[in-house]
């Protein structure tokens, strides 16, 4: 079966914060939105269900004219990106699969590297994806889960599988843009078209 892709997004407008030093409130907002929407159209590309999760109005409503699911955050589940985890956990519960939770700001993830995770995965385990700075860019599983995004969180969600996770190791997984270093990495591995006219 194939699993419900949750990916939280944040307001376009408080995105990318740490690229204040090279790019301006409007680029970072534009670059925000490019990477999420090529990883939705990735994710589509599965055959999965899709789905953003936000308490955005505009957030959601740009999704849904990608065609994509709404899940709204819910303070019931915490605050930030393990809120949203935990919102979107509960959602695919209620609809009878499992859950991937996928970080929105990976420029060079493909359909491919996410099929090779929903492959390992197996009922009862999980599947993790360490992104290069230690964070959690995917994790998979079944049911409710103690998530712990954050700095370093890699470890942290290894530890609360219980030695039932498989983990995988991919470029496209592995890089996520925060930092002016992370998108000269990104720029120099090719992925510049993702945002051409950013700057203009």
């Amino acid at each position: 079966m194939k699993p419900l892709i949750a990916i939280p997004v944040k307001p376009f407008g408080v995105a990318k914060a740490r690229l204040e030093p090279v790019l301006d409130a409007r680029q970072r907002s534009l670059l925000g939105k490019a990477i999420a929407r090529r990883t939705i159209h990735e994710a589509q590309r599965t055959g999965a269900r899709v789905a953003v999760v936000t308490r955005d109005r505009r957030v959601a409503q740009w999704a849904s004219l990608l065609q994509a699911e709404v899940v709204t955050e819910s303070i019931e589940y915490g605050s930030g990106l393990n809120g949203a985890a935990g919102a979107a956990a509960a959602h695919a519960d209620h609809l009878g699969c499992n859950w991937m939770i996928l970080h929105a700001d990976l420029p060079l993830v493909t359909s491919v590297d996410l099929e090779a995770a929903i492959g390992r995965f197996r009922p009862d385990g999980y599947v993790l994806a360490p992104s290069y700075d230690g964070g959690t860019s995917l994790l998979m599983g079944a049911g409710p889960f103690s998530f712990s995004y954050g700095k370093a969180s890699f470890h942290r969600h290894l530890a609360a599988t219980g030695g039932r996770a498989e983990v995988i190791v991919r470029t496209g997984l592995a890089l996520d843009l925060d930092t002016p270093r992370d998108l000269e990495a990104i720029e120099g591995l090719g992925g510049s078209v993702m945002w051409h006219g950013v700057g203009g």
